[in-house]
């Protein structure tokens, strides 16, 4: 990191008033970085589940059907046993975003000329820096091996999540239909995915709708004006949001255009460590320099217990 830019001192740089009056400092830093991580945030709010420990995360699945059927008097009855009890499997994913400071700013930053307390500061950062990239990697096309698997591999008809594979077990596929041109086809395929995952068990509707601007803007375009917006408060995540039916839909701007994901808080967690949720280490000061460094840590798992609750469109046009 280079020196800090200091103001250009002398005659004619500095007058007569910026030698006698301090500069008005606005309490508060701008962010002029980070967009709005809608979707972690959504899921950090209604979907977030603490566990303690343990080496992976896994639910308990119901996949088959026992033996029912019709019989009169003396009829031999089917007593042919059924498993149909399995277990899906994921692993914990480990995060972190540093915090620094030399200590000639710990020094600088003290006394009556300290303007902000930089260590608050700085967690903000790392944290806001943290949920970014978070929110990236839940809509990466291909999850790093290291990072959270995302809504398009786990929303999606192909492909093993956590490790159960839906080409031989086909009850772990997600809805998955393509829809092409949103103003032709665009409610008519949104209303046959919803309606399919309403009626899977649990036999409720999705509970968010979440697409990049692009589709979201889509769907604003055909609206009549009086089932147009909903209030804020549905959502309060920050950025304005629709309903589609009585589900809220939601944007990202991490998201990649041309998929509307449609999920249900039965069927999606973020289950989070409670000893490692957004906490921050100690400082640590290396031998040789005069700065230190902490890291915020957070190790967590994006998971579903039954991804056939959930479903896409793709190939999503306007």
């Amino acid at each position: 990191m280079s020196a800090p830019v200091l103001q250009t001192a002398g005659v004619g740089n500095i007058d007569e008033l910026l030698t006698t009056t301090m500069v008005n400092m606005l309490p508060g830093i701008r962010d002029n970085v980070f967009s709005s991580n809608t979707v972690f945030k959504y899921l950090s709010k209604n979907n977030k589940i603490k566990s303690r420990g343990g080496a992976s995360v896994s639910h308990g699945v119901l996949y088959g059907n026992g033996v029912a059927g019709a019989y009169q008097r003396y009829d031999m009855l089917n007593t042919t046993p059924v498993d149909g009890l399995t277990k899906d499997q994921w692993e914990w994913r480990q995060y972190y975003a540093n915090i620094s400071q030399d200590g000639f700013t710990q020094r600088a930053n003290a006394g009556q000329f300290k303007v902000e307390d930089w260590a608050e500061t700085k967690k903000m950062q790392a944290e806001e820096q943290l949920s970014l990239q978070l929110e990236q990697d839940l809509f990466a096309a291909v999850p790093g091996s290291k990072s959270i698997r995302s809504l398009a591999t786990i929303v999606a008809s192909t492909g093993t999540e956590g490790q159960i594979d839906p080409t031989s077990s086909t009850w772990w596929a997600a809805y998955s239909a393509a829809c092409g041109s949103f103003a032709a086809n665009g409610r008519p395929a949104l209303t046959t995915a919803y309606n399919a995952l309403s009626a899977r068990n649990p036999s409720t509707p999705p509970s968010l709708i979440v697409s990049s601007q692009n589709e979201f803007e889509y769907y604003e375009s055909i609206l009549v004006p009086q089932e147009r917006f909903t209030d804020n408060s549905m959502v309060d995540i920050g950025i304005q949001n629709l309903k589609f039916k009585q589900t809220p839909w939601i944007w990202s701007p991490q998201a990649t255009s041309g998929s509307i994901y449609l999920l249900h808080d039965k069927a999606f967690e973020l289950v989070v460590q409670d000893n490692t949720d957004f906490i921050m280490t100690e400082f640590v000061k290396p031998a040789n320099q005069d700065a230190k460094v902490a890291q915020i840590l957070v190790t967590l798992s994006l998971v579903t217990g039954n991804r056939r609750k959930n479903g896409k469109l793709t190939g999503v046009t306007a």
